[in-house]
């Protein structure tokens, strides 16, 4: 029996193409090939080109005026806000704080609902753990409240979409949503260890790759949303 042609997976490979192709880009950028200008305004617009691309995707799509698709457009938007402040090395702290922003969005999309309290638990043993061991050692006066903040943010990210899972009947994009998170809080571990501990082998590949993959997750969680129906289209 051959199988029913899903119109929604060609169109997925087209919302997702050009995002592909910008994070191709970046990775080629890197390369001795003379491809790209060598200027810190060529890589913040070469950085942030892939979160901009997801942007658009979630301005395509037909349910974009609805609140959880407004904060997640803004969330991408204050990450790529992040993106750009992190090529600059006296910009790390606004940077942390524009990421800081865009989880708290992202908490708010998710929403409260259900509150998944014995997850919510769990994960903050293990959030308390990662800022004790990665964190902690690195923060020296006013950035022990602001990694302690920004731990908490984002473990109440991961928190939130993983609840989304639990929903009866979930979407598929509710997980990609949690993977995507997960995908953050490693990234973000993975680039502390990098910048303050020590060197990672092809560190970069891992931190922007599972970054990358945590906006998409992110974003991709916006198709599992309905379209609004028109006024006009109702019956009386």
């Amino acid at each position: 029996m051959m199988k029913a042609h899903n119109p929604l997976d060609e169109k997925l490979i087209w919302q997702i193409a050009p995002f592909l192709f910008t994070v191709t880009l970046y990775a080629l950028s890197d390369l001795p090939l003379g491809l790209f200008p060598e200027t810190k305004l060529a890589h913040v617009a070469l950085k942030c080109s892939p979160v901009l691309c997801l942007v658009a995707m979630v301005l395509n799509h037909p349910t974009r005026s609805t609140s959880y698709s407004l904060l997640v457009q803004i969330g991408l938007l204050m990450s790529m806000v992040g993106d750009a402040c992190l090529v600059y090395e006296h910009l790390f702290l606004p940077g942390v704080g524009a990421f800081g922003l865009a989880h708290i969005l992202y908490v708010l999309a998710f929403g409260f609902s259900p509150p998944c309290w014995q997850l919510g638990g769990v994960l903050s043993v293990f959030g308390a753990l990662g800022f004790y061991v990665v964190a902690l050692p690195i923060a020296k006066g006013p950035f022990v409240l602001v990694f302690l903040l920004y731990t908490m943010v984002i473990t109440s990210m991961l928190w939130r979409a993983g609840a989304l899972c639990t929903l009866p009947g979930a979407h598929w994009t509710s997980w990609t949503a949690a993977v995507g998170a997960a995908c953050f809080i490693v990234s973000d571990c993975l680039l502390l260890v990098n910048k303050f501990h020590f060197p990672l082998p092809a560190s970069q590949v891992f931190v922007l790759g599972l970054y990358w993959t945590a906006q998409a997750g992110i974003a991709l969680s916006v198709l599992s949303l309905k379209e609004p129906v028109s006024t006009s289209r109702k019956t009386t």
